[in-house]
């Protein structure tokens, strides 16, 4: 390319960055397509590009903190990215990012920040600028902008700095120039407020000698208003003496009335509660009367009913008594008819008998038969019950010693619920992986003897007790990918020492040593997987621990030289020697603990052999006697059946002979109940005198209610008259009442209202007085001789108040001194004589900067309308490649020299049927924002040259049509453009896209969700193979 400076991206490389632990990725010249799944870490890499050339976390629209950008799993990222330079060695920047700070590396050099970014301008790489570094989160923003901030951001990106700053110079002096008319309006307007005021001052010079005048009258008319002010309060004053005793004569008559009043009310008070109490004993004998009232005509309806159900009842027993007659006709036909079948059956009864007693002997022969085949099945089932209760009992037995294998289990889910689910998981998952993982060492290994329990606890940590060993890296790391990402669990997983089992045999155990106590080593104490015993022994070193007796305790200085640590039956004991002076040992003593981790369990497996024996031979002898009690079953079926035949010939002879005594006893029953019934015939006559007897005891009931009832009745009106009278009288007392309430009130009103105006007459009265006492001082003061004339004038306080409120009124038109009046003149002229020169002034510099403007805009806005010119012209045939129309031109507003309101505008056209309509997202959608941004930044890109340009997804919310037609334009340009290198990061790779030698795929490798198993190479060599 004509006029390359370098700057290519020939290497970048990432360690701890993101979500990568490591990668090295390798960009060539032309189209770089960066291929991967949502969230593999295409994102990052744009991200790394940003923050490795010097860029701030915020334009990678992330984070604004460098610390997030360091993976998770590493104590630091590291960012190295290879520069090509168009002469001699690249250059190689390296960022190291740490939680509190960034060092940076220049050519394998420690280099300052400012040295970096001097290398980054040198190749005419700006991280800022959206033309040559595009991430995804700033496509949206694009739409964002107004017209301003796209002009401003247009200029920017063009590359020419003098045409910004020329921009920024024409705002400012804009800006002073509007400052400066303002200011020139502002003294202009002071200059010509300053002298009408002084045309207004030279009238009040004239007025002074009449103010001198007007004063001394005016001292003359006070004297004179003083001396009938206060002849006014001496009138007053007595006729407010007068009104006071008025008033107090008032006061005392109306309280007078209220006491008359209040008497009359507490007289009718009285009077009502006598009338209410009168009142409330009739309502209650009115009650008490209409219970009675009600309780007498209850008892009169109840006796009227009984007649009633009398002579329903005498109905009833009437009709019952034909219903007597007929059924006697039916039994006695009854009786005849069992008679006449009895005589038919009597000659077959003789027979009939001997077959009973054939049928009994055959029955009583066979139920001793099954009697005694009853109770060979009965010894049999209780066999079968005493070998099915043995089988129950050995199966308990295996079931108790299996469950106490799965102690371990449940002691794990209690205690360490995270390794106890990544244990299940791994059970299920173990063939998944390349090597062996071994379980925990709390479960996998098994302690010889309990006693030996406590002496493990207290020399493996609780964490290496639930460490999983893995034999292959790739299997740790998987493992450990799908406990915390996936499962999110908290769980110890380490790769299993490199050293042999045989390294870390225990040493023999000489006679020397057994004398000093020295039993066996911890290694010796229990049997675990190899890779666990490996990972004990290497960290913990188990196989050279001594277990001593209690013989150690006079030997510790002897056994700590074998080792630093050894345990006796009750301590743990630590040896350490000094590295100093006399290399003194100090022992450290621990009371061993039995802290309970690992579970108690011991090996059944002889038991469990002896029981599983021993529950086959109850099974097999369970299986004849079954068999024997079938055979019993079988036999005694046949004889059910035998014993059935004969009890159901059996049944039929007794059937018959059962009949025959039925119909006996049917004629005997029926017999007795006609003779029953007979005598139960109901006599009418008797009925019907109970029955008038009934009615004439109720009739002569019913005349005394009656009775009765009239004489409730006529007290009940007389106190309901008497109730009435009463409520009347109370409630003429309640109006009087109310009117004599209302009548106090108004006197209450009236006693208060004329207390108030006798407090006002006395604070007026008061008044009056030190007003008049001060205005006779004031007289006494004055010298009255000379002012005699003047006392002999008009006395009407009234004309002596006007004439004094005319001469004011004068004086307070003419109210300043010549003096000061004078002085404000001359300093108000001295102001207007400054605000001209300023004026001279601000006219000179305006014309000054509107030259400077006219010359700056001749030179700039030219450049910016042909550079708008050809973005337009190539922003317009992209929008005509995609069979749409976009348009860009520079909105000067209405004024053409208001630079700070300059704009750019950006009108669209995506259907046919529409007007062009300015870009926002109010109008248009995600995807037009989105293909709008990105081929505007394409149109700049012509007018400047960079090394390299990033774009990141710009086919969010794209359909398939523009996506295609937006690769192939950035393909092109990629091709034929101002720059040599370009990154396009999308999530997927459209199928039958057009390549040429200048595209180059780079495939994001960085998913948990891919295929494990995926050969890369051998998929390389199938492409080659199809391609050749």
């Amino acid at each position: 390319m004509e006029g390359y400076k370098g700057g290519r991206i020939t290497r970048i490389k990432l360690k701890g960055f993101m979500t990568y632990d490591e990668i090295d990725l390798k960009p060539k010249k032309g189209l770089n397509l960066i291929v991967g799944l949502n969230g593999s870490g295409k994102s990052s890499i744009m991200s790394a590009i940003c923050l490795g050339l010097g860029g701030k976390p915020q334009f990678t629209g992330r984070s604004f903190q460098t610390s997030d950008f360091i993976n998770f799993k590493h104590k630091e990222a590291e960012i190295e990215i290879e520069l090509e330079s168009f002469r001699g060695k690249n250059d190689v920047i390296r960022r190291v990012i740490q939680p509190d700070k960034s060092i940076w590396y220049l050519n394998g050099s420690h280099a300052q920040q400012s040295e970096i970014a001097a290398v980054v301008k040198k190749y005419n790489i700006d991280i800022g600028n959206l033309c040559q570094f595009l991430p995804q989160e700033k496509v949206a923003e694009f739409s964002k902008m107004d017209k301003k901030q796209r002009l401003e951001n247009m200029i920017k990106a063009i590359g020419e700095p003098s045409l910004y700053t020329m921009f920024g110079d024409l705002k400012d002096m804009r800006k002073e120039y509007c400052h400066v008319e303002k200011e020139l309006e502002i003294l202009e307007s002071s200059r010509n407020s300053e002298v009408k005021m002084n045309e207004v001052l030279r009238p009040e010079l004239e007025k002074q000698e009449e103010r001198f005048r007007l004063q001394a009258e005016l001292a003359a008319l006070r004297v004179q208003k003083m001396i009938a002010q206060y002849n006014i309060l001496q009138g007053e004053s007595l006729k407010i003496k007068e009104e006071k005793k008025s008033l107090k004569r008032d006061m005392l008559r109306i309280e007078k009335e209220l006491a008359s009043l209040s008497s009359k009310k507490e007289s009718l008070f009285s009077e009502s509660n006598g009338l209410r109490h009168e009142i409330k004993e009739k309502s209650q004998r009115i009650a008490y009367l209409t219970g009675e009232l009600s309780k007498q005509l209850d008892n009169f309806n109840m006796l009227h009913e009984q007649v009633d159900n009398a002579k329903i009842t005498f109905r009833n027993k009437i009709t019952k008594k034909e219903e007597q007659k007929a059924e006697l006709i039916e039994l006695n036909s009854k009786i005849k008819g069992f008679q006449e079948a009895l005589k038919k059956k009597e000659h077959s009864v003789t027979e009939m008998k001997a077959q009973i007693s054939k049928n009994a002997e055959q029955y009583e022969a066979i139920e001793n038969e099954i009697s005694s085949l009853d109770y060979t099945m009965g010894s049999t089932n209780l066999e079968i019950n005493r070998m099915e209760f043995l089988k129950k009992r050995t199966l308990e037995e295996v079931e108790r010693i299996s469950s106490e294998e799965n102690k371990k289990f449940e002691i794990l889910k209690r205690s360490y619920p995270d390794t106890y689910k990544a244990v299940c998981w791994l059970q299920e998952h173990q063939n998944s992986f390349r090597a062996p993982i071994s379980m925990p060492a709390l479960i996998s290994i098994q302690v010889t003897d309990d006693e030996n329990r406590k002496f493990l606890e207290n020399a493996i940590s609780k964490r290496d007790l639930l460490m999983f060993v893995c034999e292959d890296k790739q299997d740790l790391e998987r493992f450990m990918n799908v406990m915390k990402k996936d499962k999110k669990l908290s769980v110890n997983v380490t790769m299993v020492p490199d050293e042999n089992i045989n390294d870390f045999s225990s040493p023999a155990i000489t006679g020397h040593m057994r004398k000093l106590g020295m039993q066996c080593f911890l290694k010796d104490l229990f049997i675990a997987p190899e890779s666990v015993m490996r990972f004990l022994c290497k960290l913990s070193r188990l196989h050279q621990v001594p277990v001593c007796n209690n013989n150690a305790e006079s030997n510790v200085e002897h056994i700590l030289k074998y080792n630093s640590l050894f345990f006796t039956p009750t301590e743990r004991i630590t040896g350490k020697r000094s590295q100093y002076g006399n290399r003194n040992l100090s022992v450290k003593r621990d009371f061993i603990v039995d802290r309970k981790i690992l579970p108690n369990i011991k090996d059944n497996s002889e038991i469990l052999n002896n029981l599983e024996m021993k529950l086959k031979n109850t099974e097999n002898s369970l299986n004849e006697l079954n068999s024997k009690f079938m055979q019993c079953s079988v036999h005694r079926t046949e004889l059910d059946k035998k014993l059935e035949a004969l009890r159901k010939v059996k049944h039929e002879l007794e059937h018959e002979s059962l009949k025959i005594s039925e119909i006996q006893f049917q004629i005997k029953q029926l017999t007795e109940t006609y003779i029953k019934k007979k005598a139960a015939v109901i006599d009418e006559e008797q009925e019907k005198a109970y029955v008038k007897e009934k009615i004439c005891s109720a009739n002569s009931t019913k005349k005394e209610i009656l009775a009765m009832m009239h004489k409730l009745i006529k007290e009940f009106l007389l106190c309901k008259k008497e109730k009435l009278k009463r409520i009347l009288v109370l409630k003429f007392f309640s109006e009087n009442i109310s009117s004599l309430e209302s009548e106090i009130k108004t006197k209450e009103k009236a006693q208060s209202d004329t207390e108030k105006c006798l407090l006002e007459k006395t604070v007026e009265s008061t008044a009056l007085k030190t007003q008049g006492f001060k205005l006779y001082d004031e007289i006494k003061k004055l010298d009255l001789d000379k002012l005699k004339p003047a006392q002999q004038g008009p006395e009407v306080l009234e004309q002596v108040e006007q004439s004094i409120a005319n001469i004011e009124a004068r004086l307070e038109f003419n109210n300043e001194n010549i003096a000061p009046i004078l002085a404000e003149y001359k300093e108000r002229q001295e102001k207007i004589l400054n605000a001209e020169e300023h004026i001279k002034e601000y006219e000179t510099r305006m014309k000054t900067l509107q030259a400077k403007i006219e010359e700056k805009k001749k030179h700039w806005l030219q450049r910016l309308i042909n550079h708008i010119d050809n973005i337009n012209k190539k922003f317009s045939e992209y929008y005509k490649f995609l069979q749409c129309a976009g348009e860009i031109s520079l909105d000067t507003a209405d004024d053409s020299d208001d630079f700070p309101n300059y704009g750019l505008q950006i009108k669209l056209k995506y259907r046919v049927d529409e007007d062009f309509m300015e870009l926002s997202q109010t109008h248009h959608s995600g995807g037009e924002c989105s293909v709008a941004a990105i081929i505007f930044i394409l149109s700049l890109q012509e007018l400047t040259e960079v090394p390299f340009r990033c774009i990141d997804e710009i086919n969010q919310g794209m359909d398939a049509v523009n996506e295609r037609k937006m690769y192939q334009l950035v393909a092109d340009a990629a091709k034929s453009g101002s720059c040599s290198q370009y990154f396009l990061l999308t999530p997927k790779l459209l199928m039958d896209l057009s390549y040429h030698k200048d595209v180059a795929v780079h495939i994001i490798y960085n998913s948990i969700f891919l295929q494990t198993k995926l050969d890369v190479e051998r998929h390389l060599e199938i492409a080659k193979t199809c391609k050749s």
